[in-house]
């Protein structure tokens, strides 16, 4: 909204260099009041925006912290003293290097008692097969019972189970002589050591106890955790590059790509984030984990196109509230829909509202550019009219564009951040009042709005704030003391 009193009841225009963005501005105080006004009020006036060319880079930023990507904890199966640990903290270290090595006394003993259980169970085989064989030629000169005979089938039987047993024995025995021997699992660095030499520590004959020796991991590729919001989640997707920045290198920027987007969101203060992982090669082992990093994600880039100042750009809502709010004689719907009735041009999307010769989708015999610029009052009343079978109709028809309700993207898939979409934009007419222009918009940034189609070069055109147009009471006191360009005085 725009605020001031002038006795002329005319409004000048104040006209902004090519190419400069300006802002809504306080003038100061009025030297002397009106008739119909009071004196000493703040005047303001609106500023106009000219459009011209801009390299517009959309882009969502967030700050994570440096992580490797696997981190594998080295731990021994054999118990007993650390002999030999020549691996430091921080080292690279090669796919099969020796990492540490345990006094090997305990497996060398199980080994050896194991060995001297299976010469046992190899005899008391040999014997028992001997006594079977003996048993069973006296059994057929009927010498000798069923009950023995039977007996000495089972010892022969115990005796091979026992020498079964020694053997398993044995070749693990074998295995183990190896667990006091640890070499690197992979190739990459130290990146902590919990043991020394001298220490002894416990071992593990599965993969949920010992002592955890060392962790190694693979830094020539790591990653960076992210929290991003969840309103600029929607425009992320696995493989947009990524600008990556460390305190430790500040004029130095690494180059990645998003790897994936996490399904569990993290509230922090009542705000609803996503876990967010970027992976940046890290060949020169340059960054290391724990630092924190500030990420840039490139969604869009576009070069020298037409574009204005964010501030100029309305969307139908706003566009509806302001007409209102200053009772500009425009049909906001109306203007949208013939609008998007003339042809296209060429990158045009599907999506942007109804082609010539399409029938506008209607809700409860409402058409769906309308029903959108309503209230939610307004939209309550027209879904309270409804029927069950009309509202069926249109959770249908919410569904096929993509469940997100009226103006989603068609067809289940989200709107490109560079997809046309329509929008609106106020400039001065022939006879400088406020008037009401759409036009298409697509790539944003920080600053400015790609001008698809509806605007030349060099056009300008009315930055009104939308910030101001729920001050009803004001606004009407305005009205009742002047008449200002576009809004009818009383």
């Amino acid at each position: 909204m725009f605020i001031f009193e002038r006795c002329n009841r005319r409004f000048p225009r104040r006209v902004c260099p090519p190419g400069r963005t300006t802002v809504f501005t306080a003038l100061g105080l009025a030297a002397a009041g009106c008739a119909t006004g009071e004196a000493n009020e703040p005047e303001q006036t609106l500023q106009t925006l000219t459009a011209g060319r801009q390299t517009i880079v959309s882009s969502v930023e967030a700050t994570g912290t440096v992580e490797p990507i696997r981190v594998i904890e080295v731990k021994s199966q054999a118990g007993g003293e650390v002999l030999d640990l020549p691996v430091e903290l921080g080292d690279n270290v090669e796919q099969g290097t020796l990492l540490v090595r345990i006094d090997p006394r305990d497996v060398n003993n199980a080994h050896a008692q194991a060995q001297a259980d299976l010469d046992v169970a190899e005899a008391q085989a040999d014997v028992a097969e001997r006594q079977l064989e003996r048993i069973e030629a006296l059994h057929e000169s009927d010498i000798v019972t069923s009950e023995e005979l039977e007996s000495a089938i089972l010892s022969a039987a115990n005796a091979r189970a026992s020498l079964v047993r020694a053997t398993t024995n044995l070749e693990l025995a074998e295995d183990k002589l190896d667990d006091v021997t640890l070499r690197a699992p992979i190739t990459g660095t130290v990146v902590e050591r919990t043991v020394e030499q001298g220490q002894v520590v416990t071992g593990t004959r599965d993969l949920t106890g010992g002592t955890v020796l060392m962790r190694m991991a693979d830094l020539t590729e790591v990653q960076v955790r992210m929290l991003v919001d969840e309103t600029d989640i929607g425009r992320l997707q696995p493989g947009l590059p990524a600008d990556i920045t460390v305190e430790a290198y500040p004029t130095r920027t690494f180059r990645g790509s998003v790897l994936k987007i996490e399904p569990q969101a993290v509230v922090e203060q009542n705000v609803t984030m996503f876990a967010v992982l970027t992976r940046i090669s890290n060949e020169e082992d340059l960054l290391r984990p724990g630092m924190n990093a500030d990420v840039e994600v490139v969604i869009g880039r576009q070069e020298n196109v037409l574009a204005v100042a964010n501030s100029g750009i309305k969307s139908q809502q706003e566009a509806v509230q302001i007409v209102r709010a200053l009772e500009i004689d425009a049909d906001v719907n109306a203007l949208l829909r013939d609008f998007q009735s003339q042809d296209r041009p060429e990158g045009a999307a599907e999506g942007d509202g109804p082609a010539a010769g399409e029938e506008e989708q209607m809700i409860g015999g409402v058409p769906m550019s309308e029903f959108q610029s309503m209230s939610q009052e307004e939209r309550m009343r027209v879904f309270q009219n409804m029927s069950d079978e009309e509202r069926r109709r249109m959770m249908q028809q919410f569904r096929g564009q993509g469940g997100g309700g009226p103006g989603g993207g068609r067809g289940g898939a989200a709107r490109r951040p560079d997809e046309p979409r329509p929008a609106f934009v106020f400039r001065y007419d022939a006879n400088g009042l406020l008037d009401l222009k759409p036009v298409m918009i697509g790539l944003s940034d920080f600053d400015h709005t790609h001008i698809v189609r509806g605007l030349e070069e060099g056009e300008e055109i009315v930055a009104v704030p939308t910030s101001l147009i729920a001050q009803q009471e004001f606004l009407d006191r305005i009205r009742s003391r002047t008449a200002l360009p576009g809004i009818g005085g009383r």
